[in-house]
């Protein structure tokens, strides 16, 4: 088993956050062909100046530290009266399948509920069967699936009831 710690992110650990954001949104854009012309959004391009404007706003960062090393990361952000969107999850490829991920997201859900959540709402790339997946094995449900100009592939919306 592997130790870790999950803890809320300082702006001193915004580099390393970036670092395994890059890493692990870098793999989905070469599995899903995605660019930055197509998909300027997606993690794989975020910079370091987004990570701390979203800070500034008050978005929740937690980290899950092997070490000192992020290997895990996630943002929940308030989108409105009881709801959270669950945002920039990520696992570096050689910690995944070793519960990072799932103790990220029961991380989540407490924070969540501790701020008066009720659900907990995400996107994704529909056809990473794998990782939607993974998210129903952790209670969230297909809500529906879509297409539009922001997304060069089709999304799929989950939700996971708090």
């Amino acid at each position: 088993m592997i130790r870790y710690e999950i803890r809320s992110v300082e702006e001193k650990d915004l580099p390393l956050c970036l670092e395994a954001i890059h890493a692990a949104f870098g793999d989905s854009e070469r599995r899903f062909g995605y660019t930055k012309e197509t998909y300027p959004s997606s993690g794989a391009y975020l910079t370091l100046e987004d990570l701390r404007e979203s800070k500034a706003r008050g978005v929740h960062m937690y980290a899950a530290y092997v070490g000192e090393r992020v290997a895990g990361y996630v943002q929940l952000e308030k989108v409105k009266d009881g709801v959270y969107a669950f945002r920039r999850f990520a696992v570096l490829p050689e910690y995944q399948n070793l519960g990072l991920g799932r103790a990220l997201i029961t991380h989540c859900r407490k924070r969540a509920m501790s701020y008066g959540g009720r659900k907990l709402t995400l996107l994704m790339i529909y056809e990473n069967t794998v990782l939607r997946a993974f998210y129903e094995s952790n209670g969230f449900r297909l809500m529906y699936t879509g297409r539009d100009k922001d997304y060069p592939f089709e999304y799929a919306i989950m939700e996971l009831e708090l």
